[in-house]
C-alpha cells in the first residue's frame, strides 16, 4: 500500500527522471554518463512507478515485453561493434564524424555512440525484465 504522496512524486519524477536518463546517454561519451547510468536511471524511475501503482496497474495500460529491449540493446552494441571490421579497422574501433548543423553549430558524431544506445536498452531491458518477473512471482 503506497500513499497518495509517493503517488504524486511518482507523477513528477517519471517524466524528470526519462529526460535526465537521456541527457547522461547523450554527453556520456565526452562528459560522466553513458548508455549503462542512463539506462539504470530509467530502470530505476520504471521500478518506482511499479511499486507505487502496483505491477498489475501498470500493466493494464504499459506492458512491453523487456526482453526485446534487451535483445534490441544487445544486437545494435554487436553490431557496432562488430562494423569495424567491415571497414577493415580493428574490432571495436570507433569512428568520429564532425557535421555543421544550422543552429547547433559543429556537432561531433561519434559510432561509440551507437555502442552506448545498446548498453543503454541492454540494461533498461535487463533490469526491468528481473524486476516485473520478481513482481509477477506469486
Amino acid at each position: 500500500m503506497t500513499t497518495l504522496i509517493t503517488k504524486t512524486v511518482t507523477k513528477i519524477c517519471l517524466p524528470l527522471v526519462i529526460l535526465f536518463s537521456i541527457s547522461l546517454l547523450l554527453a556520456g561519451h565526452n562528459n560522466p554518463g553513458g548508455g549503462f547510468i542512463g539506462g539504470v536511471m530509467f530502470a530505476s524511475v520504471i521500478a518506482l512507478t511499479y511499486v507505487a501503482y502496483g505491477l498489475d496497474y501498470i500493466k493494464s495500460f504499459f506492458d512491453p515485453d523487456w526482453g526485446n529491449w534487451f535483445g534490441f540493446g544487445l544486437l545494435l552494441a554487436s553490431v557496432t561493434a562488430f562494423a569495424a571490421i567491415a571497414f577493415s579497422h580493428n574490432f571495436f574501433r570507433s569512428a568520429v564524424e564532425f557535421i555543421h548543423l544550422p543552429f547547433f553549430g559543429e556537432v561531433e558524431l561519434v559510432s561509440a555512440g551507437l555502442f552506448d544506445i545498446g548498453v543503454y536498452f541492454v540494461v533498461i531491458g535487463g533490469l526491468l525484465s528481473i524486476f516485473k518477473n520478481v513482481g509477477d512471482d506469486k
